[in-house]
């Protein structure tokens, strides 16, 4: 893995090893976790804890279908956490994966129990026992054998196999100078980066969340397609609803698409595809009666391939957060929020097998008086509120800047003119760090008087200069 530079001192030829400045990288990664370890010291800040429990009643059952997605969810999550260096990621976590796979059913520390499914019909007799583990401890042990991985790697013995982890192609080749940021690829997907930000505000509970994957395909294994995946739930009857989505949601998603042939694939395949991972996470969720739910906005960032240059965006929600594609000229709100009292929600409600009413109630118009959005994934108790996505898909031009993700804790309280000038205010500011402009709309929402947790994501589809420009063109 390395090149070779000869030097020349009085007779003797010394040969200096020139090595890939990727694979410095990770051991100077793993040798850090050894000092870190040594030393008693945190591997996550404060607030970045994985398990999303501090009580046994902010937890759920896992079942042996979740166990995968949860796995890969927890373990990615660690990797960010930790700062593993990129090329290195996605090996080690499939590693981890086949090594927590086969040893997680017989982990006591993971509280396995056994329970017999419900029979999908009354005909059904084949009732089979499947095993159940306890969500927090399952996560504790997969961020426990990571841990025990990464700390194999540091052992003297494997100092001649780390190559072995890292992504095909990703370092220099033997006898080569050391070239980190030569293409690794026939195609680059474009400069898209993101930075989030979310506030409990003034409930007791921060009850958000959302998912990041840049890796999307990378993470799933879509060998077809590149793309990326944001999303933002805002959860409400506590977090479990939104926490569980996170997870399940996009793994459901990625099985979908590996179905979808990129050479003929249209748009009625991605719209159900997303219906499927909505319905899906939804059913399974509610199976566990969890009086939780929590709306969702997705964003599928399809990158260019051979055949095609251009992006494409595909957007499925339920609920009222909300998604803002930007350019300098024009801002397209793509969600139409899902409102008990707009006249098709309200329709359709009252035509609920049941029967269901819209109520006004507090101020707000409620399904049943009790839920502020007509569609939502979990709420197993609101029958009217059902889980089926919109969904629209836009072609991305070279005039498209970004993206704004956003709960209504955001959106409510902040003009979307006033959100986009923010933006590129900030963005032309070089002072200002881009990670910290999320905080900046944060702070606009709690000025507009938000009450709510607020969340928002921006999804950066071109480098920062290439938006300063784009704008200050206009």
């Amino acid at each position: 893995m390395s090149g070779k530079v000869g030097a020349i001192a009085g007779d003797t030829a010394v040969t200096h090893s020139v090595e890939c400045a990727r694979l410095t990288e990770f051991k100077q990664f793993l040798n850090k976790l050894v000092k870190d370890s040594v030393n008693n010291a945190a591997y996550y800040g404060d607030g970045a804890r994985l398990c999303i429990s501090r009580s046994s009643n902010e937890t759920y059952p896992v079942c042996t279908q979740e166990v995968p997605a949860e796995i890969i969810m927890t373990l990615w999550n660690s990797l960010l956490l930790k700062q593993c260096p990129r090329y290195f990621q996605i090996p080690i976590l499939r590693k981890a994966v086949a090594d927590i796979e086969g040893g997680c059913r017989n982990a006591k520390e993971c509280d396995v129990s056994t329970s017999v499914k419900q029979a999908e019909s009354a005909t059904d007799a084949n009732n089979k026992a499947e095993m159940v583990y306890d969500l927090v401890k399952l996560q504790k042990y997969v961020v426990n054998n990571l841990e025990k991985l990464l700390t194999r790697l540091t052992d003297n013995t494997e100092a001649g196999n780390l190559q072995n982890y890292a992504e095909a192609g990703s370092l220099c080749a033997d006898g080569e100078e050391c070239k980190c940021n030569a293409p690794t690829t026939a195609i680059q997907q474009p400069p898209v980066s993101f930075t989030a930000g979310h506030i409990k505000n003034k409930p007791r509970k921060m009850e958000d969340r959302h998912v990041c994957l840049d890796r999307y395909s990378d993470l799933y294994e879509l060998k077809q397609q590149q793309y990326s995946f944001y999303g933002v739930f805002d959860g409400h009857s506590g977090p479990l609803a939104a926490c569980y989505a996170t997870s399940q949601l996009p793994y459901i998603l990625a099985t979908s698409l590996k179905e979808i042939n990129n050479d003929v694939a249209d748009v009625t395949l991605y719209r159900e595809a997303f219906e499927n991972a909505f319905l899906q996470t939804d059913k399974m969720f509610c199976q566990k009666g969890i009086s939780s739910g929590t709306t969702a906005v997705c964003v599928l960032l399809a990158h260019p391939t051979v055949r095609s240059n251009q992006s494409h965006l595909y957007v499925a929600w339920v609920g009222d957060s909300k998604a803002l594609l930007v350019s300098p000229t024009v801002s397209l709100q793509l969600v139409k929020s899902h409102k008990p009292d707009a006249a098709d929600e309200r329709k359709r409600i009252e035509a609920a097998e049941g029967g269901g009413t819209v109520m006004y109630v507090q101020g707000q118009w409620r399904v049943n008086g009790i839920l502020n959005v007509s569609r939502s994934i979990g709420d197993y108790t609101v029958v009217p509120a059902i889980a089926e996505p919109d969904f629209v898909d836009v072609p991305l031009t070279p005039a498209h800047d970004f993206i704004v993700l956003g709960t209504d804790g955001l959106f409510d309280h902040v003009p979307e003119p006033m959100l986009v000038e923010t933006i590129y205010k900030s963005l032309a500011d070089a002072e200002q760090r881009v990670e910290n402009i999320p905080k900046v709309l944060i702070e606009l929402a709690k000025e507009g008087d938000s009450q709510d947790n607020i969340t928002v994501v921006i999804v950066f589809l071109k480098n920062r200069s290439n938006i300063v420009q784009n704008f200050k063109s206009v």
